[in-house]
């Protein structure tokens, strides 16, 4: 961008030259990986994997002739793509996971509000049962008393009726 375009022309301009920038580091920095990968600069990654399968083979080679214990653990391998491809199934299996857990969540909130509601629906038809007023009939007897007032009608008028 020219120092002309900057100060003379739209500022979104700057913001739209900004994000290509990003966007181009962020893909020479991921085509560097892969290069870096491929070129074998996971080498020490490698490394240390093969120095723990020297150690098991030795542990094993010694526990064979003593009889003692093998050690059975599964040794990683070198990985089959590079880390920012593999960190990005991590994250969308991360993703993928958190929206099942939430999605259970939901499930259960609705069995609890669901058993919650037929409770509530159960102890209004029990009160009617015994003769106590409901809520429903004590909310009817309010609206009603609301309308009366809004009528005007006299409290003497209001309490015969």
């Amino acid at each position: 961008m020219s120092a002309d375009e900057f100060w003379k022309d739209d500022p979104q301009l700057f913001v739209s030259y900004r994000i290509s920038f990003i966007n181009r580091k962020k893909r020479e920095m991921e085509e560097h990986d892969y290069k870096s990968w491929l070129l074998g600069l996971y080498i020490h990654d490698g490394n240390g994997k093969l120095m723990s399968s020297l150690k098991q083979f030795i542990h094993n080679l010694i526990a064979g002739l003593t009889k003692g214990t093998k050690d059975k653990t599964e040794i990683p391998t070198y990985p089959n793509k590079p880390y920012t491809e593999l960190e990005k199934e991590q994250k969308e299996q991360a993703k993928q996971e958190k929206k099942r857990d939430m999605y259970k969540e939901y499930e259960e909130s609705l069995v609890y509000f669901g058993t919650m509601k037929q409770r509530y629906a159960e102890s209004i038809s029990n009160s009617h049962k015994k003769g106590v007023w409901g809520f429903w009939t004590k909310k009817k007897l309010a609206l009603d008393l609301i309308t009366k007032l809004k009528t005007k009608t006299s409290w003497k008028n209001m309490l015969n009726s």
